[in-house]
C-alpha cells in the first residue's frame, strides 16, 4: 500500500493504481470519458488532467500510476482552465440536441459541462456533419448517432478486449473519422449492447430502450439475471409497474462491468401476465377462485393416497427451495425433481478478463443441487411426469422449456395436477389447479449462481392481483400441511432458518449480502455448478 494526499485528503490504495481510482477512494471525482476500469488505458480525451507536486506540466491522471507520497490537486487553476479547453473542442461540434437525446440524464458530457466546463464557446463556424449516419442502426440491438460521438474508443476496444469479436473501428481520418463496422456488417456479437453502456454520451444506445422512459424517471432496483446460472449483477429499470430495462451492475468475481445480450432483453418478458388470482377446475373448467379454497384443494391434492410428484424449479430462489425441501424432500410420501435445461452457453468476462460461462439455462440450478435435489433432463422429467396416475404438482409452470409444449400436457392426462404459473400453456389448461405466480421481479431472495457465489436479488415491483411468490405459495401449504415454518414469513427468516440447517449456506447472513456482491459457498463442498 502506498499512501497519497487528493486535494488534501490522504488516502491509502494498492500500488500500481491510477490516480482516477485513487481519487475515488478519497471521495473526489476526475471527470473521464475515454478511461473505464474495464479497458485499456489509452489518455486520448485528456478531460482527467490533474497537477502533481513536483511535475512540471499538467498529467493525465488515467494513465498516471500513485507513487507513495504523492501530493495530487485536482483543482487548481491551470487544471480547471485545461479541462474548461478540453471541453470547448469537445463541444465544438457536438449537436445541441440534449432534450431529445436518450442520453440525457447518464451523459457524462452534459454532466461534465455543467460542472467543469464554460458558459461560453469560440466556436463561429458550422458544426461537422456525418450525414446517413444518424440514427444509423449499427446491429439488430445498437443506433448510432455519429454527429454525438467524441471518439473515446471506449465501444471499439470493447469489441477487441472483452468480446474479442473486433466488431468495431475507426475510419476516415482527422475530421472525418467515424466509428463503423469492418466491411460494413452489423454489430451482432452476443454483447453487442455493452458497447451503448460503454458510450459516455449519446453516440450509441439500444434500440430497445430508446425513447420508452426518460432515465431519471425509472427506479432502479438491483438483482440478478434470471437468464442463466452466471449469476450476473444486474440494475432493473422500472416505471409505474412497467420493466423498461436490464443493466449490467459491476461485479468483479462474475460480470465485471458486461452482460450478454440474452439476459439484457429478457426484461420485456417480465410485463407479461395470464393469471392474478386462483383457478380451480369446476364443472364448468377452470373458475376464478380465492386463496383459501385454493390452498384447501392444495391440500386434499398432496394427501391423497399415491405419492405426490413434485417438480421444483430451478428458477426459484435458495429460500424458496429451502421450503420445497421442508416440505417434500425431508418427508416421506413425496417425489420430487428439478428440471434443468442446458440450452444454450451464455458467457460473459469478469473484471480479471476470464471468461465465465453458465452451466444451464437457469438462476439457481446450483442452489437446488447445494439443497440435495435431484436434477433431471427432458428425457428424465418426461418420464418422471408419465411415471404413476398420482396428483403432481409443478411449483413453476416455466421451469423447463417442455413444460410449455403440448406433449407436457399430454403426459398428465388423467392425472390432477396442481401448476404455479405466470403464462398460460397447454400445462396450465389441462390443470385441475393454477396458482398465480409472481414474477422473478415481484419476488426477494437469493440464488447461487455456477461459480458457487450466493448472491440478493431484491424485489422491485408487488406481484399485480393476487399473485404470490414461490416461497409465500410454499409456506402457506406448509402450515396447510402441518408442516411447521419458520415465522416471520419472509424471505430473510428462510434463509436465515437455511443458512442453519444447510452445510454449504452455513454461517451466511442476510446482511452481509445486502452489502456485498455474492458470498461463496462453503470450499469444502465439493460440486459446484
Amino acid at each position: 500500500m502506498v499512501t497519497v494526499t487528493i486535494d488534501g485528503h490522504e488516502v491509502q490504495v494498492a500500488e500500481g493504481v491510477n490516480l482516477v481510482e485513487a481519487a475515488r477512494a478519497a471521495g473526489v471525482e476526475i471527470p473521464t470519458y475515454c478511461y473505464h476500469p474495464g479497458l485499456r488505458v489509452v489518455g486520448q480525451c485528456r478531460v482527467c488532467f490533474v497537477e502533481v507536486e513536483g511535475m512540471p506540466r499538467l498529467v493525465t491522471a488515467c494513465s498516471t500510476p500513485v507513487k507513495d507520497g504523492m501530493v495530487v490537486n485536482t483543482a487548481s487553476d491551470r487544471v480547471r482552465e485545461a479541462r474548461q479547453a478540453v471541453l470547448e473542442f469537445l463541444l465544438a461540434n457536438h449537436p445541441l440536441d440534449c432534450p431529445v437525446c436518450d442520453q440525457a440524464g447518464e451523459c457524462y458530457l452534459q454532466d461534465y459541462s455543467v460542472e467543469f466546463g464554460t458558459d461560453s464557446t469560440h466556436m463561429v463556424d458550422d458544426r461537422r456533419r456525418f450525414p446517413g449516419r444518424e440514427r444509423n442502426e449499427l446491429g439488430p440491438h445498437v443506433i448510432q448517432n455519429q454527429n454525438r460521438c467524441i471518439h473515446c474508443t471506449r465501444c471499439i476496444r470493447f469489441t477487441q478486449e472483452i468480446s474479442e469479436t473486433w466488431d468495431l473501428t475507426m475510419k476516415s481520418r482527422g475530421n472525418h473519422a467515424y466509428i463503423g463496422t469492418f466491411d460494413g456488417e452489423p454489430l451482432d456479437n452476443p454483447w453487442s449492447a455493452c458497447v451503448a453502456d460503454v458510450c459516455p454520451v449519446g453516440a450509441l444506445t439500444v434500440k430497445e430502450f430508446r425513447f420508452r422512459a426518460r432515465v431519471w424517471h425509472l427506479d432502479e432496483t438491483p438483482s440478478v439475471c434470471p437468464g442463466c446460472s452466471v449469476g450476473c449483477t444486474i440494475d432493473i429499470g422500472h416505471l409505474e409497474g412497467i420493466v423498461h430495462r436490464f443493466t449490467p451492475r459491476e461485479n468483479p468475481e462474475i460480470n465485471g462491468w458486461w452482460m450478454c445480450d440474452f439476459g439484457r432483453f429478457l426484461a420485456e418478458d417480465l410485463n407479461g401476465r395470464d393469471f392474478e388470482v386462483p383457478r380451480l377446475r369446476g364443472e364448468r373448467g377452470l373458475q376464478d377462485t380465492g386463496w383459501q379454497e385454493a390452498m384447501a384443494a392444495l391440500t386434499e391434492l398432496a394427501e391423497v393416497g399415491s405419492p405426490l410428484r413434485v417438480v421444483a424449479s430451478a428458477n426459484a430462489t435458495n429460500e424458496a427451495l429451502y421450503l420445497a425441501k421442508r416440505l417434500f424432500l425431508d418427508r416421506p410420501g413425496a417425489e420430487v425433481v428439478v428440471p434443468v435445461h442446458r440450452g444454450e452457453e451464455h458467457r460473459v468476462k469478469n473484471a480479471q478478463r476470464q471468461w465465465v460461462a453458465g452451466a444451464d439455462e437457469h438462476p439457481n440450478s446450483t442452489g437446488a443441487r447445494l439443497m440435495g435435489f435431484t436434477t433431471v433432463d427432458t428425457e428424465g422429467l418426461e418420464a418422471f411426469l408419465r411415471g404413476g396416475r398420482g396428483p403432481i404438482l409443478i411449483l413453476d409452470g416455466g421451469a423447463h422449456p417442455w413444460l410449455l409444449s403440448q406433449e407436457a400436457a399430454r403426459a398428465v392426462t388423467g392425472q390432477k395436477v396442481a401448476v404455479a404459473a405466470r403464462k398460460a400453456s397447454p400445462l396450465t389448461g389441462a390443470a385441475y389447479l393454477v396458482l398465480p405466480l409472481a414474477s422473478w421481479i415481484e419476488t426477494e431472495g437469493t440464488l447461487t449462481s455456477s461459480t458457487g457465489r450466493v448472491q440478493l436479488a431484491r424485489r422491485g415491483l408487488f406481484p399485480r392481483g393476487q399473485a404470490k411468490p414461490a416461497w409465500e405459495i410454499l409456506a402457506l401449504a406448509g402450515r396447510q400441511l402441518g408442516v411447521e415454518v419458520p415465522t416471520p414469513l419472509t424471505p430473510r427468516t428462510f434463509f436465515e432458518a437455511m443458512a442453519a440447517e444447510v452445510p454449504p449456506f452455513a454461517a451466511m447472513t442476510w446482511r452481509r449480502l445486502a452489502t456485498e456482491p455474492g458470498i461463496p459457498v462453503l470450499e469444502e463442498v465439493a460440486h459446484v455448478g
